[in-house]
């Protein structure tokens, strides 16, 4: 089996998103997760992610996961087995790198903290379904620079080959 070489990062609502259910995207967020726990993929976060998934955006008014997901939302950000997840803390340094892009990039201030985890974590690809952060993408970043996109699964992970 192949693996990607390179980390995705996730922002909440690409993993609110899976929870929910339903997304047009939802193939591409089963496979890549699929991929993950087979430890074909590494993802990548950051801790804020873990209070931020509370709460399903989209629907008026937003609406917290039920409590009987609890140990689903734990597990989720736990690494076992093959799965490999990195949890980026939010230091000074990611949160004065946030400031930056807030004020640069116009970008809003838990979206900047995720950008900056997904940099500092030397991370090429930030997947979200955000489309205001969809248009920053190849902005920000030096090497690499940040490709901001929906999250797709095209990466051929088993070519049957010996």
């Amino acid at each position: 089996m192949g693996s990607n070489p390179d980390p995705i990062y996730w922002d909440s609502c690409t993993y609110l998103d899976f929870l929910r259910g339903g997304h047009p995207n939802q193939a591409h967020l089963r496979a890549i997760l699929s991929d993950w726990e087979a430890g074909k993929v590494s993802l990548v976060t950051s801790t804020l992610t873990i209070a931020e998934v509370l709460f399903v955006r989209g629907v008026q008014p937003a609406v917290r996961l039920d409590a009987s997901r609890r140990q689903d939302l734990i597990d989720l950000f736990r690494p076992t087995g093959d799965r490999r997840l990195t949890l980026v803390e939010l230091t000074r340094p990611i949160a004065e790198a946030a400031r930056e892009l807030c004020w640069d990039y116009s970008v809003r201030p838990k979206d900047a903290v995720h950008v900056a985890s997904a940099l500092a974590d030397r991370c090429a690809v930030l997947h979200t379904h955000d489309g205001g952060l969809q248009k920053r993408s190849r902005q920000v970043g030096g090497n690499p620079i940040l490709e901001i996109t929906p999250p797709e699964w095209t990466w051929q992970t088993d070519m049957g080959l010996p």
